[in-house]
């Protein structure tokens, strides 16, 4: 009797180039004054920045995707990449960069596209996407290999006002459908297309986003808690996106969790970096030792537009 799929991601790589700048370095160039750039600091909580205008976009991308290709067993077995990226455009527009990434890491059986609509929050969405497209096919042998990463390419993509500063890194996940590694228990998304114009909003309709940010991020966490078939009191802890300290304080406070119970120690090293975050993250637990193997873990982002995502593994 076959056995029945169960979506997982089998393993993650996260990436961030050894150079890195302190905000105060960069804080003219991204129109940051002194009165914002205490905010950042002090109560925030970001320091530095990974920067290397040296490196290149496929480069940094290829860097942790390069490392997961080999525990595929087989890369013929990789039947998808799906590149998640926040930046509507992060190539000119001639440029494949998913097609590109794929032939760099020379995956020719792979069917390669990119993912981008729910900004930091896409990074979720792929490995979701990965695993509808895994089920599909009806192969457990097959296997996605989801990438994240960019590099800010101006002003407007570098700073949100008052909120965070973007870094650079990016992610890899190797996500398959035959129960290997951290198994995906629930995926909970939600879109609020009122706040679609928040690259330029009004005054009242950004006030009313950060009024509503908390109780919608609680929500959504609760809502992929209750999906897992879990209780708040089971999640081993959150790996969350980088924004900043002092948003998921907030969050932590309304759901009853601890500080110990969320990972922040990379909002001072690396501040946001994108839609990486969770998985670079996740990385740098399990490097640190800090993953048990009967953890249950919640990944959570929040994407300018606004997309407010949770996804539980493990357990």
């Amino acid at each position: 009797m076959p056995t029945a799929p169960v979506p997982a991601i089998e393993a993650v790589q996260g990436f961030v180039p050894s150079r890195s700048v302190a905000i105060e370095e960069v804080a003219d160039r991204l129109g940051i004054n002194r009165h914002q750039l205490r905010v950042f600091q002090r109560v925030h909580g970001l320091a530095r920045l990974p920067m290397d205008p040296d490196l290149g976009l496929i480069d940094l991308l290829a860097a942790p995707a390069r490392a997961l290709v080999p525990t595929a067993a087989d890369r013929d077995r990789i039947r998808y990449l799906v590149y998640a990226h926040t930046a509507p455009d992060v190539a000119p527009a001639h440029v494949s960069t998913a097609q590109e990434l794929c032939r760099r890491l020379d995956l020719p059986r792979a069917e390669a596209f990119a993912v981008t609509q729910q900004n930091c929050a896409s990074g979720l969405a792929a490995v979701d996407i990965a695993v509808q497209l895994l089920l599909a096919d009806g192969d457990t042998d097959g296997r996605a290999l989801v990438v994240t990463g960019e590099k800010a390419s101006s002003r407007i993509f570098s700073v949100i006002p008052n909120t965070t500063v973007m870094g650079e890194g990016s992610a890899a996940c190797l996500v398959g459908v035959a129960g290997a590694g951290r198994r995906i228990r629930s995926y909970a998304v939600r879109t609020r297309g009122e706040y679609a114009q928040l690259y330029r909003p009004q005054p009242d309709v950004l006030a009313e986003f950060f009024t509503s940010y908390t109780p919608a991020v609680v929500e959504i966490i609760r809502q992929a808690v209750h999906e897992a078939g879990l209780s708040p009191q089971e999640i081993t802890m959150i790996v969350p996106h980088n924004v900043n300290n002092s948003s998921w304080r907030g969050v932590i406070r309304e759901l009853g969790f601890g500080v110990e119970r969320i990972y922040l120690d990379n909002v001072p090293r690396y501040g946001h970096c994108f839609g990486s975050d969770p998985f670079i993250n996740l990385a740098s637990m399990r490097d640190e030792g800090r993953l048990r193997d009967d953890g249950v873990y919640l990944l959570a982002a929040v994407g300018l537009g606004a997309t407010y995502a949770a996804m539980v593994i493990g357990g």
